[in-house]
This record gives C-alpha cells, structure tokens and sequence, in this order.
C-alpha cells in the first residue's frame, strides 16, 4: 500500500510491484501455449505420442519457437509471482518455490533433451524440479491466505486437483503418452492462475 507521512501526504510505495504483472501469468500461459500447438503442428507430435513435449525443442522446426517461448513464458511468470506473492501477502515460501520451478523452466528451454553429454540428465532435472514446483507453490499460497476464508478452501482445493492432475500425468507417462502426461498437470495449474488473477482484480486480497 501507498505510504501516509507526517506532513499528511502520501506517496507511493515503490517496492511494491505495478499492477500490470497481475496480468503476466495470463500472458504466459497464451504464450506458452501458442508455441505448443505453433510446434506440435509443425512436427506432428500428437497428444498421445511416445515423443515428451520437450522434443518440440530439439527439431529444426520448432526448435526456436518453442525454446523461446518458454524462457519469455518465464519471465512473464515471474512477474506474476512477485505480483502475487505481494498483493496476497503470501509467505516468502510462495515466492522461492515458484521462482525454484521457473529456473527450472529456464534450464529445460535452454538444455537440449538430446544435446551431448548431460544434457538428458540436465534437461530432465529441470523439467523435475518445475513439475515438482507446481503443487508446492500452490500449497503455499493457499497457507498464506486467512484462515476460515473461502478463498483458503478454494486454494486448498485447487491444490488437491493439481495434485491428482500429477498423479494422472505419472500414470499417462508411464503408459507412453508423454505429451498429454505432460499436459494435464498444466492445465491444473494454468486454472489456478486464472482463478487468482480474477481474485487480485477484485476489491482487495
């Protein structure tokens, strides 16, 4: 919040984040998934390939787009999450876990899943710990949020459907459906950011 001073005037908070990044989540997932379906039809990867999405990354033909895609869709996120994280008040938990995962968004855009030496090892790691960071921030952000609100049990809720959306994405990428296993944990994800980018446009947190 804006700042009241002794001479009665007040004057603006600058270490609070601009309200415009409350809209760079919702911008990040547009581009993210443009530069999906912009790959997936440039290469013929389908949903139920035994190909990863992160394949889109290594052809010729997708490579740029995609790669760049999601270092932007990163960065944008991360916008989002300082965005978050203040207009909630929401432990600094929230924020280190969420930024934890886009640094891995970051090493699996900028690692080749088929480059030499580590990068399997590499690329795999970083596609883990942003999987991983899903869920997580989640929970966190649900924690910081009042106690006996109904905003906590909808953050609460929306947690528990990412987690399952995890454990369908296992079981599909154990079967060799790697794209759509890859997929459905997005898609738990991206409704929890649209749900809390309508919640910090409304009267307050």
């Amino acid at each position: 919040m804006d700042r009241e001073w002794a001479d009665g005037t007040t004057r603006v908070d600058r270490r609070r984040p601009p309200s415009q990044l409350r809209y760079g989540g919702g911008a990040a997932v547009i581009i993210l998934w443009g530069c999906v379906a912009a790959g997936m039809d440039r290469t013929g990867l389908g949903f139920f390939d035994d190909r990863p999405v992160s394949y889109l990354g290594t052809d010729p033909r997708s490579a740029l787009v995609f790669r760049g895609g999601l270092v932007a869709a990163a960065v944008l996120m991360a916008g989002f999450a300082w965005f978050v994280g203040h207009w909630f008040a929401s432990p600094r938990s929230f924020l280190v876990v969420f930024l934890t995962g886009l640094l891995g968004q970051v090493v699996a855009a900028g690692v080749r899943l088929t480059g030499p030496g580590p990068s399997h090892a590499v690329h795999t790691v970083g596609g883990l710990v942003l999987g991983a960071s899903l869920p997580l921030l989640m929970w966190r952000f649900a924690a910081g949020l009042p106690v006996g609100s109904r905003r906590r049990a909808w953050g609460y809720g929306l947690c528990r459907i990412e987690l399952a959306a995890c454990v369908v994405g296992v079981g599909l990428s154990a079967s060799g459906r790697a794209p759509i296993a890859e997929i459905v944990p997005a898609l738990g994800f991206h409704l929890w950011v649209a749900v809390v980018t309508a919640w910090s446009a409304g009267p307050g947190p």
